[in-house]
């Protein structure tokens, strides 16, 4: 089920991320964890968007770029130390994703969330479902699910072209 499909009347609770003047949401049932920045080992021959391995409580985590995947600035690239990372747990897998700040858990009512804007970059349209409009900003509310099946595939693409 992707973030946004709920019973019609249900609602749902989001967790407010930004990078840089771009805000997205996150559904909560799905967030096991925010840490701030923590000390990754980088995975050699991996695509630019993954930054790393973490160990998280015994755990080995994949940390995903989330401004790298979108077509933003590079998150590493504004500095050590800086931002928080949403990790999650797919398909019995966890993959934490960095963000550069984190903000409230809000509830979202269904008949909030409009489509996506058509100027909205495509890339993006592959990895959000929906927009919901706050007073200050447009939140994009991103499924985690389909950035990591994006990401799923285009390594699987790299391997067969290989092959």
């Amino acid at each position: 089920m992707s973030d946004i499909e709920h019973k019609n009347g249900e609602s749902g609770q989001y967790l407010i991320l930004n990078i840089d003047a771009h805000y997205f949401a996150v559904s909560v049932k799905n967030i096991q964890d925010v840490i701030r920045e923590n000390k990754k080992t980088p995975v050699p021959l991996s695509k630019d968007n993954i930054n790393g391995v973490l160990n998280l409580r015994g755990h080995i985590v994949t940390e995903i770029d989330v401004a790298q995947s979108l077509g933003l600035s590079k998150a590493t690239d504004r500095g050590a130390g800086d931002g928080f990372a949403v990790v999650v747990n797919v398909d019995g897998e966890a993959y934490s994703f960095r963000f550069g700040g984190v903000g409230d858990v809000i509830e979202i009512e269904t008949d909030q969330i409009d489509p996506l804007p058509e100027t909205l970059q495509k890339s993006w349209h592959r990895v959000a479902v929906g927009v919901y409009r706050m007073p200050e900003h447009l939140v994009v509310l991103l499924d985690l699910d389909m950035l990591i099946a994006q990401i799923k595939s285009s390594c699987r693409s790299v391997v067969n072209a290989v092959n």
